[in-house]
């Protein structure tokens, strides 16, 4: 059986907009920034290949 897995952008990126709120703070731990830095560009990642997919699909059904 096929999951159906849906895309929360909203979601993900509130929660990038966390991460960089989290890594404005000066008193971030070194370890920790580093951990959400890799977890920010994962976001980045996920968010862009999203939204390319989005276009490619409007311009399918505008064209």
């Amino acid at each position: 059986m096929v999951k159906n897995i849906t895309f929360d952008y909203n979601a993900k990126a509130v929660e990038l907009e966390r991460i960089v709120a989290d890594l404005q703070n000066p008193d971030i731990d070194i370890a920790d920034a580093t951990k959400l830095h890799a977890a920010g560009l994962k976001l980045v990642s996920e968010l862009e290949d999203y939204l390319k997919q989005a276009e490619i699909t409007v311009k399918k059904h505008t064209a």
